[in-house]
């Protein structure tokens, strides 16, 4: 099991919790991103690492005449996509859920029509890997597209407030590792055209969202550094969150304001 793997088999509910609904508008543009493609008539679709299967789910309402495999790694994040699934009505019944990693594939060659992936790709071992294998399970003429993390985010009060936090506290965390985070959109065309794809697009775009002081606290505590906190004893842990909290209700709102660029890239096979 890679350590992405066991990771978000711990922290599946908080991500569904504290992270999905934060990228959720910008995933689903995506869809309307391949709206020409996907619109009209039978599509196969796959979603490549699929998370909780919103974007799944919601390409199977929107599109009736859509059959939608979804996969992921994660076990853990396959239960929450089974209950989004299970809760989606006859929508539902047109998404297969499968575990696979998104550069092993299991599927024949040529199987889709479209390929999507949202938010995932900065974490997979190598993204020309699983773009190059996102490639081969498209029908000639069939759609990759994904969207993901352009380098350079801005700074966030929020974030130097739990810095603050856990130096006052003197508790240390070890360091995350680097995303594979895309320089540009040119970026992200280039790395398409060497998988193969042709009729390249790549647009920079900007995902906003706005935390409360208790939504930023819990998106910490029970996802982005839930190990860390799960890790602490409660006589640490709960003045810990008590203190951050109280940091972050000192705020300005723009200290909460979520700001990151974001890229729309696609491609054809052909």
């Amino acid at each position: 099991m890679t350590g992405q793997e066991t990771r978000y088999d711990r922290i599946a509910e908080g991500y569904a919790a504290h992270w999905a609904p934060v990228h959720r508008a910008a995933t689903i543009q995506l869809l309307d991103e391949v709206a020409d493609t996907a619109g009209s008539g039978r599509r196969r679709i796959v979603d490549v690492g699929c998370g909780t299967a919103a974007m799944a789910v919601e390409a199977a309402s929107r599109w009736p005449g859509a059959e939608v495999d979804a996969t992921d790694i994660s076990s853990g994040m396959l239960a929450i996509a089974a209950r989004t699934v299970a809760d989606a009505g006859p929508a539902g019944e047109r998404v297969r859920l499968t575990r696979a990693p998104a550069d092993r594939l299991p599927f024949a060659d040529g199987s889709f029509d479209l390929a999507l992936s949202a938010f995932v790709l900065q974490l997979v071992p190598s993204r020309p890997r699983a773009l190059r294998e996102m490639r081969r399970v498209l029908r000639p003429g069939g759609r990759l597209a994904y969207v993901g993390w352009l380098a350079g985010d801005l700074p966030l009060a929020a974030d130097q407030a739990w810095d603050d936090t856990l130096a006052v506290a003197g508790v240390e965390r070890e360091s995350a590792g680097g995303h594979d985070d895309l320089a540009s959109p040119d970026a992200a065309a280039a790395q398409l055209r060497a998988a193969g794809l042709s009729r390249v697009t790549a647009r920079a775009d900007q995902l906003v969202h706005q935390f409360t002081p208790e939504g930023y606290a819990a998106f910490i505590a029970r996802f982005d550094d839930g190990d860390l906190v799960e890790s602490l004893a409660p006589e640490v842990r709960e003045p810990l969150v008590a203190d951050l909290l109280a940091r972050l209700r000192r705020l300005p709102p723009e200290g909460l304001r979520l700001e990151l660029p974001i890229v729309y890239a696609s491609g054809v096979r052909r």
